[in-house]
């Protein structure tokens, strides 16, 4: 992400908005790439005169410091002599020094050169070496991986991302046209100790609330941090609506962003399925020629500080509505939580397929509402079919 001094915003009235780049300044982009690249090998003091020269007296000099930083943050840099050591040198050459007293040129020339044979160094390569570990004489050894549009993508982000430094909150909707991607959604909300409650439902979408710190105690830098950086795995959701409440200067304002913004997902998508298990039953249930639909994750149910997205929805045209869970990896401590879940979800209509592999029985799943089946090596489909079209002609509803 960037600095505040390279954030870019737009006030109108209670709103704020990022301001994104504008066609004509994309080229510095491919500028900054460009020194990069001829800057391999070399120093970052080198570097970083070369870039404040491409600044100059232009009036976008905060753009090009911002693709700097960005691409300066994606690039690798290392020690320019190796495995020595710069603080051991210079501790060794001090010393020797110091034992010999005076000063000048002179002397250190003489010190140094008695020191060098030791490391096998020339007496001017050691010189440089005693202060190889300050960051202007590190060398640029490895460029950043994105080309000058994807860096343009991660520039324009980091600009939405900045408003949201300071939210005191968001509301989130997400629509359920996306399969897939709700369970990896609350996952991010997760990983970045976000607190959140869910409301809504599977054919208008979900509301989801993510708290910030100003409702609790104070508001702080580093929660809405979180929040930004939260901010990418929204845009794998195609269609979305952020709203934040934002505290700046002593006033609030409202930020909102959407799917229709020019705001790019920086890495590939993920695979459709978390395990070969599901993407298997998924393919085969397509060849099963069944009037039920199937479809991947696409409902939320709030446990309260959690949720459980089922793996799948089962759909049949007269209106019926089915859910599936697959338990297919085995660890204790998995078992225990999706159990937990499972009871806390409460779910009659939700059906669990528990693989032999998992080590449980059916004492495990006694408290658990809806149909549970056991099934060895890959989940057979008619199994489920069996199920919801029993031969007595009742259907799970």
């Amino acid at each position: 992400m960037l600095p505040s001094e390279l954030l870019f915003s737009v006030k109108r009235g209670a709103q704020v908005y990022p301001r994104f780049l504008r066609r004509e300044q994309h080229v510095w982009a491919e500028q900054v790439l460009r020194l990069l690249g001829e800057h391999r090998q070399r120093t970052r003091g080198e570097l970083d005169a070369a870039l404040r020269a491409l600044e100059g007296d232009s009036p976008d000099y905060r753009i090009v410091r911002g693709f700097a930083h960005l691409a300066l943050n994606a690039a690798e840099f290392a020690l320019a002599i190796g495995e020595l050591e710069p603080e051991a040198l210079r501790r060794e050459v001090f010393t020797r020094a110091a034992e010999r007293g005076g000063y000048g040129e002179a002397q250190a020339r003489e010190v140094l050169e008695d020191v060098a044979p030791r490391y096998r160094l020339e007496a001017e390569t050691l010189r440089e070496a005693l202060y190889a570990d300050l960051p202007e004489n590190h060398l640029l050894v490895a460029l950043p991986e994105f080309t000058a549009d994807q860096l343009i993508d991660r520039y324009n982000l980091a600009q939405a991302q900045g408003l949201l430094y300071s939210a005191l909150y968001l509301r989130l909707t997400a629509h359920r046209n996306v399969p897939g991607e709700y369970r990896r959604l609350f996952q991010h909300l997760k990983f970045h100790g976000l607190m959140y409650a869910v409301e809504g439902h599977l054919d208008d979408g979900y509301q989801i609330y993510v708290d910030g710190p100003a409702s609790l105690f104070k508001q702080t830098r580093k929660y809405g941090l979180q929040m930004a950086m939260f901010l990418p795995a929204l845009l794998r959701v195609s269609r979305w609506e952020m709203e934040a409440v934002l505290q700046r200067d002593g006033a609030e304002f409202s930020y909102r962003l959407d799917s229709q913004s020019p705001l790019k997902p920086l890495q590939k998508p993920p695979p459709a399925y978390d395990s070969l298990l599901e993407e298997t039953f998924a393919r085969r249930w397509e060849k099963l020629g069944t009037p039920w639909t199937l479809e991947r994750e696409v409902e939320i149910v709030d446990l309260k500080g959690t949720v459980f997205v089922p793996d799948f929805a089962l759909r049949h045209p007269d209106g019926r509505l089915v859910h599936v869970e697959i338990m297919g990896f085995w660890h204790p401590d998995y078992l225990r939580r999706k159990l937990e879940k499972l009871r806390r979800a409460a779910m009659p209509d939700l059906i669990v397929a528990v693989s032999d592999r998992l080590n449980a029985g059916a004492d495990d799943f006694h408290d658990v509402p809806g149909p549970v089946i056991f099934f060895k090596g890959k989940l057979e489909p008619r199994q489920v079919l069996a199920i919801l079209e029993p031969a007595t002609g009742i259907s799970l509803i």
